[in-house]
């Protein structure tokens, strides 16, 4: 889904059917990347991260680098 802005990453700044959407989709959301989990890691819900593993978010999710995971 298009988040309507050419922010990377800033709910805020995202159009009003994509916010709508987030809000009623407490149940369950999958972000990928590493800006989504930057900028959601802290909002309240069942968000879970699909990534790419970096360095940064190996040493936040305490694994090794390279290995696939759903955080």
């Amino acid at each position: 889904m298009d988040n309507g802005s050419d922010a990377q990453n800033i709910l805020t700044e995202c159009n009003q059917d994509l916010r709508d959407r987030f809000e009623d989709c407490r149940i369950l959301i999958i972000a990928k990347g590493q800006g989504n989990f930057e900028t959601l890691s802290d909002a309240p819900g069942n968000i879970f991260f699909l990534f790419s593993q970096m360095f940064v978010i190996a040493n936040l999710v305490n694994q090794p680098m390279r290995m696939q995971m759903l955080v």
